[in-house]
C-alpha cells in the first residue's frame, strides 16, 4: 500500500462545536465546504489553496475525553507559512502553547476549545 497524502483528519469536539468551529475559522483561517447531513452537528473545513486540498472534519458527537496540551497525545500537525507570525498570533489571542526545538525544527503544540491538540511547523513549501 502506497499512501500519498492526508485527505482529512476528524476532530471530535464533543459538545463544544460553536466555539471550536469559530476557532478553526478565525485562528487557522479555514473555510467551510459542503458536508452531508450525518444526523449530528459538524463542519468540514478545507486546508490550503490547491485543488487537492486536505480537510479537517469537526464532529460534535459525545464520548471523547478532553485532552491537555500533550505532544504525545493524538494530534494533527499543520504546516504554516510563517511560524513566528503564528506564534505571535497565539500569544495575542492568549492561547497557551508548548514549544520544542529551534529554527527549522521548531514545533509548537496548542489545543482547540474542545481540547484537541494541534501542532504547527514551518512549511517550506507554504
Amino acid at each position: 500500500m502506497r499512501v500519498t497524502r492526508i485527505l482529512h483528519a476528524a476532530v471530535n469536539v464533543d459538545g463544544r462545536f460553536p466555539e471550536t468551529r469559530d476557532f478553526y475559522s478565525s485562528v487557522l483561517e479555514l473555510s467551510s465546504t459542503p458536508r452531508p447531513d450525518f444526523g449530528f452537528p459538524g463542519e468540514w473545513l478545507v486546508v490550503g489553496d490547491s485543488e487537492d486540498r486536505s480537510q479537517i472534519h469537526l464532529i460534535d458527537y459525545p464520548g471523547r475525553d478532553a485532552l491537555a496540551i500533550d505532544p504525545r497525545a493524538a494530534h494533527l500537525c499543520l504546516g504554516v507559512a510563517d511560524l513566528d507570525a503564528a506564534i505571535a498570533e497565539l500569544e495575542a489571542r492568549s492561547i497557551p502553547y508548548v514549544r520544542s526545538g529551534e529554527g527549522a525544527r521548531t514545533q509548537v503544540w496548542f489545543a482547540d476549545p474542545s481540547g484537541f491538540v494541534l501542532e504547527i511547523q514551518h512549511d517550506p513549501h507554504g
